[in-house]
């Protein structure tokens, strides 16, 4: 019966290349959704308290996964 190689270094490499994809793409919704709750007409924020708490959250688990 004939072995199926498996290259387990390829497979590390594959998931930490998508981790990096995923983590960059959490940190490019973070931060186009900062810069879309500015004010139209003034210098400052427009932010709903569920907004500041899950773009908190969300930076919080990205610097945890360093």
């Amino acid at each position: 019966m004939p072995f199926i190689e498996y290259d387990a270094e390829k497979d590390t490499a594959f998931n930490l290349a998508l981790c990096s994809n995923n983590r960059a793409e959490q940190i490019e919704v973070l931060l186009r959704n900062l810069v879309s709750l500015r004010h139209v007409e003034d210098d400052r924020f427009i932010i709903p308290f569920d907004d500041v708490i899950e773009t908190l959250n969300l930076a919080i688990s990205l610097l945890d996964r360093r």
